[in-house]
Order: structure tokens, then C-alpha cells, then sequence
């Protein structure tokens, strides 16, 4: 019995050896959530997290809960990302088939021998993409042409009055008053006009110096800008070192200061500014394709901003000549997520407080995104808005409050047209280079931003169980060069990506 026992005992310890021996060779592997949560402890402990705020938020679409999160109900400036509440409430508010529209009228009367006596008005819609070179059809030669040919056959050939545009469908503050002076001055810091060209872009064409150090000359601008004047303190820099002039100017202001370098070696090199009033612009331009075309106009072109401060008489007993509509908002809003075009998002945001209170101004659009998160039961304390685009370093938001703002769009009949917008990892936008080869490829969809110290992402992925997740992350302040920080985030979205 002893021996039996002592065989058995023998056996059983043999046994307990070798599955040892087994489990320690193959040990249980860690689930993908608890990778996604040890990586947000190493971050935690990061270096180049020590000073800084930081928030990241996954939510799960099936039960609507928070998978994983940290610093969830933080308030941070979010950059960019702010431009995925901006469209996906402006798909709602206005509706994917919305377009834009630009009226040509006239006022007076038209005599036998055709002339105008009385004026021509551009009447704005608030249409941010007119003279863009985005879209198939809202080439200003094309569009400008096609009004001169309607203007022709209603009899007019001489203008005795001018060419008035009329941007009164939004307010005169052109850009957010929260913006730094270094970005107004700029082609991402255009803001919204109610009447808006080119989307309110000018090129300035430089030529390098000989050395590092020599004045870099102005070759030319494009378009030509009636009464700008630039100051130019542009130096060459080193070969390859990329657009660094910063423009600075306020709008209605004609004066431009340039600062900075242009690389070493360049000719006929484009920095964009922005048009210091973008609807003067309008008329002048239209003004000089109509006497290109031999109709004259005796008096200079006018906008009903000045004639209002001037007290002059605007005539609204007008007739109208022609309508152009804009691309449909599913087409806008592809486009200004996937380019993040910080203007396109300035127009759509002061067009929704013009549809709900009737004020295209920045402060309606702002409480119309507001009044829609509630309506989505987004608990908005702590969130503030000061733009539509992100520009604003007083943004703020939470990444609960952003990953559960997608969560909830997700019901809204603007939805589909949202999501096609997002850059896609591996193929489009700002994440076109990422992902390749992993499960985020093709798969997932975000929106990035990115301010001096602020890098931010915000979309969806769809797991291994076939479930959509949210997630927004959302970095401020961060030691580090931004390269390095955008690393950090992209290995923190590749493991949402391999969620279970």
C-alpha cells in the first residue's frame, strides 16, 4: 500500500512538473484591453508627460460604456478634432443635400441703348467654396464668365454705378477674436465672410537669396490684392527647411508685416496669406473680369459694409440675374475633414446660427453646436467653443465628451455622410501613412489636430468582434518634439484597434 502510495504520489508530482514546465512555456497571453491599459500606465510615467495634460477615452458602441479611459472628464484645448463636432452637427442642423448660394442681382433700370443705371450686388450666402480649386465646379473663371453672359442678355453693356457686394448674411467679425495674432494674418486663419472667394487666399511667390541670411525678394502675388501693402522681412533659410513666414495683418487692414525664411534655393515660392476683406475683394475682381469683357462701370466697386458706415443708401428693391449654388455639404465636409480646411469650418458653423437664430455670427454658431450636444445628452460642462475649426487655444473639451459625441451621432441621418469624411489610417488624409499592415489599416477613421504643444486624435475602429468603438485622445503641453508625441499617440490607437 505504501509503495502504491508513494507511486501515485510520485505520479502526481510528475504530472504538476510538467504542466508546469508547460504553462511556463506558454504562458496566458494578456488581453489586448489590459496591453491598451499597461500602455497607458507606461504614459502615465512618460517623461514627456510629466508636465503636461493629457485624456484618452474608448467607448464601446454595443453598450455604450467606457472600455478605457484616463482623465476622461478633463477639459483640454482639442485642435483640429473640434472640426468633428463642427461638421457632424452641421450634416445635421442643415442636411447633407444643403448648398450654399451666391445671388447676382441689380438695382435701377436698364435703358435702349443698355445701360445700367443703378448698380450690380453680389449677394453672399455664406458659401465658403467659391473660387475653390477643390471641387469640379466652382471654378471662379468659369462661374464669373457664365454671370457676364446673363448680364449681356438681359441687354446690359454700360454700368452708370458700381458693383456693391453684399456679405450681410454674416457678421464683419471675419476671425475668432481668441485667435493669436501670428494666425490671422495666414491662409488657416481666413476665417468666414458672407462672401468669400478663392477661399479668401492670396499667394505671395518669393525668390530665395543667394545665402543663408540674404532678403528673399517678392516675385509676385497672386491674385492681385487692390491697395496691399506688404513689409517684407522674409530671409533665406537653409535648403529644405520648408515655409516658415508668418504674415501678420488683422482683416480690412491693407498693411502686411512678413517675418521669417523661405528655403534656400527656391524660386517662384508660394506662402499664402489671407485676404484682408474678402468681399471688397470680390467686387474688384468681378469689376475687372466685366470691363475685361467691355462692359464699363463708371464708379469704383463698393461693399454694403462701408456703405452702411457710411451711412449710404443700399437699395434692397433689387432684380435678380442669376443663382450659383454651391456643392452639396457632404461634399464641404469631406473636404474639410480630410484637408482640415479651417475656413470651410468657420462658414458652416456661423451658417448653422444663421438657419437656428437667424445671426451668422460666431457666438450663434457656438450655441447651436451646444444646444445640439445636449440634445444628444452630452453633459457640456466644461466645454467650451470658440470656432469651428480648432484654431482657437481656448477650445476646449473632453475626450467623454468627444468619444461620446461620435457614440451618439452614430443614430443621427447625418452619420453616414460623417464618417465617409474621416481620414482613413493607411489610405487618407493625415493618417494615409499610418497603420499599414495592421489592423487599423482601411479600418480606422479619425480626425487628427495639432496647435504648438497640442496633438490630438478622434474617431472610430471597428474591433475583432465586429463592434465599433470610439475614442478620443487628447495631448497639451507635452515635452517632447511633436514627432515623437504623434508616435506615442499612434502606438496608443493601434492598440484600441486590436481590442477584442
Amino acid at each position: 500500500m505504501t509503495k502504491i502510495l508513494m507511486k501515485n504520489s510520485f505520479l502526481t508530482t510528475l504530472l504538476i512538473f510538467f504542466f508546469a514546465c508547460a504553462h511556463s512555456q506558454n504562458p496566458t497571453p494578456i488581453s489586448a484591453l489590459t496591453n491598451l491599459k499597461n500602455n497607458i500606465n507606461l504614459l502615465k510615467k512618460d517623461k514627456a508627460l510629466k508636465h503636461a495634460s493629457w485624456s484618452v477615452c474608448v467607448m464601446s458602441s454595443k453598450t455604450g460604456k467606457i472600455i478605457a479611459e484616463y482623465n476622461s472628464e478633463m477639459a483640454l484645448t482639442p485642435a483640429s478634432t473640434m472640426k468633428v463636432i463642427t461638421t457632424a452637427t452641421a450634416l445635421s442642423i442643415l442636411g447633407s443635400n444643403f448648398k450654399f448660394k451666391t445671388q447676382l442681382e441689380y438695382s435701377g433700370n436698364i435703358d435702349s441703348l443698355g445701360t445700367l443705371h443703378g448698380n450690380l450686388y453680389i449677394k453672399g450666402g455664406g458659401d465658403p467654396t467659391f473660387g475653390s480649386d477643390r471641387f469640379a465646379n466652382t471654378n471662379a473663371e468659369v462661374i464669373l464668365s457664365d454671370w457676364i453672359v446673363k448680364i449681356k442678355s438681359i441687354g446690359i453693356k454700360k454700368i452708370e454705378g458700381k458693383i456693391i457686394a453684399d456679405a450681410a448674411i454674416f457678421d464683419n467679425q471675419f476671425v475668432s477674436p481668441d485667435w493669436t495674432w501670428e494666425d490671422i494674418g495666414n491662409y488657416y486663419g481666413t476665417g468666414a465672410c458672407g462672401l468669400s472667394i478663392f477661399e479668401n487666399q492670396y499667394h505671395i511667390y518669393f525668390k530665395a537669396g543667394k545665402n543663408i541670411g540674404d532678403t528673399a525678394t517678392i516675385e509676385s502675388i497672386y491674385p492681385e490684392i487692390p491697395y496691399l501693402q506688404l513689409i517684407n522681412n522674409v530671409k533665406t533659410g537653409k535648403a529644405n527647411s520648408g515655409d516658415n513666414v508668418i504674415i501678420y495683418g488683422s482683416p480690412f487692414s491693407n498693411i502686411r508685416i512678413l517675418d521669417g525664411t523661405v528655403p534656400l534655393g527656391k524660386s517662384n515660392y508660394s506662402v499664402e496669406g489671407s485676404i484682408p476683406d474678402p468681399s471688397f475683394f470680390f467686387a474688384y475682381y468681378f469689376n475687372k473680369k466685366l470691363s475685361e469683357n467691355g462692359i464699363s462701370i463708371s464708379q469704383l466697386p463698393e461693399t454694403v459694409r462701408n456703405m452702411k458706415l457710411d451711412k449710404k443708401f443700399i437699395d434692397t428693391s433689387r432684380v435678380l440675374i442669376s443663382t450659383y449654388f454651391s456643392p452639396n455639404l457632404e461634399s464641404i465636409v469631406y473636404h474639410t475633414n480630410l484637408k482640415s480646411v479651417n475656413t470651410f469650418a468657420e462658414h458652416l458653423l456661423k451658417m448653422m446660427g444663421v438657419k437656428k437664430a437667424q445671426e451668422g455670427s460666431f457666438d450663434a454658431g457656438t450655441k447651436v453646436v451646444e444646444d445640439f450636444l445636449a440634445s444628444k445628452k452630452i453633459d457640456i460642462a466644461g466645454f467650451s467653443m470658440n470656432d469651428g475649426s480648432g484654431l482657437s487655444p481656448l477650445d476646449k473639451v473632453t475626450t467623454k465628451q468627444m468619444a461620446g459625441f461620435l457614440l451618439q451621432f452614430m443614430n443621427d441621418a447625418g452619420y453616414d455622410a460623417f464618417y465617409k469624411s474621416l481620414p482613413i489610417a493607411g489610405k487618407s488624409g493625415s493618417i494615409a501613412s499610418l497603420f499599414k499592415g495592421t489592423v487599423a489599416e482601411n479600418n480606422l477613421r479619425a480626425k487628427s489636430g495639432y496647435l504648438s504643444g497640442v496633438r490630438s486624435y478622434a474617431g472610430y475602429v471597428t474591433n475583432k468582434s465586429k463592434e465599433v468603438l470610439t475614442f478620443s485622445i487628447i495631448v497639451n503641453n507635452y515635452d517632447c518634439k511633436p514627432l515623437e508625441m504623434k508616435t506615442k499617440l499612434e502606438q496608443l490607437m493601434l492598440l484600441i484597434a486590436e481590442l477584442d
